[in-house]
């Protein structure tokens, strides 16, 4: 418990301005966007520099109270809700894009920066980050290093990890370390920059990032493909990414998330599973994969396939796909939406897909399933309504089962959304043994267990 003492201490080192006990406060910092139940902190702190930092966790360290970095709480998981109270540490203030070293493609920005922000001031100097979350538009660094966050474009383009050089970290205690370099690689001691990068703040926070980037092409162009049945268009995914096709994008949506982009973003797409395809590079490298792609989607039971070349149909077209989880809740409102985020195999993806249909339908439940399918990331939404215990039941029940079968196919419990406090009673399934390293490395680093507590690890 936070005591006025705790609260005035906190305000020495941050100003009277940056703490807040409201309950408006705290009421915005006790939920995410996940279906997790609200918990709220006691205060809301918000540091400006990493110093800050460093004091208030020595404090809490101290004092033994709980710290929850809070970023864009755009989280579909429940992680950055303050599920045991205390210090929750708002670092949207701190939201500099510090220097660009256009020379070294990097840039060194601090947590608060929002993804689309960065991207468009370094877009006119010809580069940009390209992991690319759906909720670009208020998700920011810090959060997509704490989740390892990636998006459309991790089938050609990877995952956040692999973008970050180097962390300025403040550890639990209130030490001020730094990890990696500004070197492209290096194999000089352990990888403490991945150690960090998807730890969900329980390690400690990150006050510097130094990401790499990557070069703007110099065409981007989309396609759409669509079928007649689910199994056509998860078997062209896979022959695409088996045959070489170099896509920057390989996304899927089943006919319902097609249905709710159409009804909410103004599209008249066909309500039917569909590919949407993006491909990156010179002008003849584009047109040419598209053609490919075409060869590859006909040939596994296309029935229509769209080209998107301009910017006008391209931005059209990918803003429908970006807006596929806000079109679906919209499509609901007053509903709870359950989010599943599982990952398997790439042969296995058909079967994660058709698996999660026949379930819902079993189950009397609406789901919307759409995804990376280009790396075997699958995104499952079921709708239910909260004051309906049996129909929550239910979906809780469901997305459980979702889960549990992509670890039965070698899967995971988490492509890109994280563990939080919603999946963690996954974690023995997935990882077993290794679990057990993981809870000594966060007691060596945390071992008074202030930092984001009853997140990851199982009770």
């Amino acid at each position: 418990m936070v005591t006025d003492s705790d609260i005035a201490e906190l305000e020495a080192i941050v100003g009277k301005e940056n703490v807040s006990a409201r309950s408006s406060d705290l009421d915005g910092h006790s939920v995410d966007e996940s279906w997790v139940e609200p918990h709220r902190p006691d205060v809301v702190v918000w540091p400006t520099s990493a110093e800050a930092i460093s004091s208030i966790l020595r404090l809490a360290n101290e004092r033994g109270i709980p710290v929850v970095p809070w970023s864009g709480g755009s989280s579909l998981e429940g992680n950055p809700i303050p599920v045991e109270g205390g210090i929750v540490l708002a670092m949207y203030r701190m939201n500099e894009i510090v220097e660009i070293r256009e020379d070294d493609l990097q840039v060194l920005v601090q947590p608060g920066v929002v993804y689309d922000d960065l991207n468009d001031r370094l877009r006119r100097l010809g580069m940009f980050f390209p992991p690319a979350p759906g909720s670009s538009d208020v998700a920011t660094i810090g959060g997509m290093v704490a989740n390892n966050s990636s998006g459309m474009r991790a089938f050609r383009y990877g995952v956040t990890r692999d973008y970050v050089l180097k962390l300025d970290v403040v550890l639990p205690n209130g030490e001020l370390v730094t990890v990696g370099g500004n070197a492209k690689k290096s194999t000089s001691g352990y990888d403490l920059v991945s150690l960090f990068v998807g730890s969900e703040g329980t390690l400690g926070v990150v006050s510097e990032i130094t990401l790499r980037l990557a070069g703007l092409p110099e065409k981007v162009g989309a396609a759409v493909a669509v079928f007649d049945e689910l199994a056509d268009a998860t078997r062209a995914v896979y022959e695409c990414a088996r045959y070489g096709l170099r896509a920057s994008a390989l996304e899927i949506l089943d006919s319902a998330t097609v249905q709710a982009i159409n009804l909410q973003q103004g599209l008249s797409l066909a309500e039917a599973p569909t590919l949407f395809l993006e491909f990156d590079g010179t002008q003849a490298g584009v047109e040419e994969q598209i053609e490919y792609a075409g060869e590859l989607c006909e040939d596994n039971g296309c029935v229509d396939f769209q080209v998107a070349l301009t910017a006008e149909a391209y931005e059209k077209l990918w803003s429908g796909r970006r807006e596929a989880h806000d079109s679906i809740k919209l499509s609901h409102p007053g509903c709870t939406m359950i989010a599943g985020d599982v990952c398997v195999p790439m042969s296995k993806f058909g079967e994660m897909m058709e698996f999660a249909h026949t379930l819902s339908q079993r189950l009397h439940l609406s789901l919307y399933a759409f995804g990376h399918a280009g790396d075997g990331n699958l995104h499952t939404e079921i709708i239910a309504h909260r004051e309906n215990d049996d129909e929550f039941s239910r979906a809780l029940w469901a997305t459980d089962e979702i889960v549990g079968h992509a670890l039965e196919l070698g899967g995971t419990v988490a492509g890109e959304h994280g563990v939080g406090f919603a999946k963690r009673q996954f974690m023995s399934r997935e990882h077993g043994r290794t679990l057990q390293l993981m809870r000594s490395i966060k007691d060596l680093l945390d071992p008074k267990g202030i930092m984001n507590p009853g997140k990851i690890f199982p009770d």
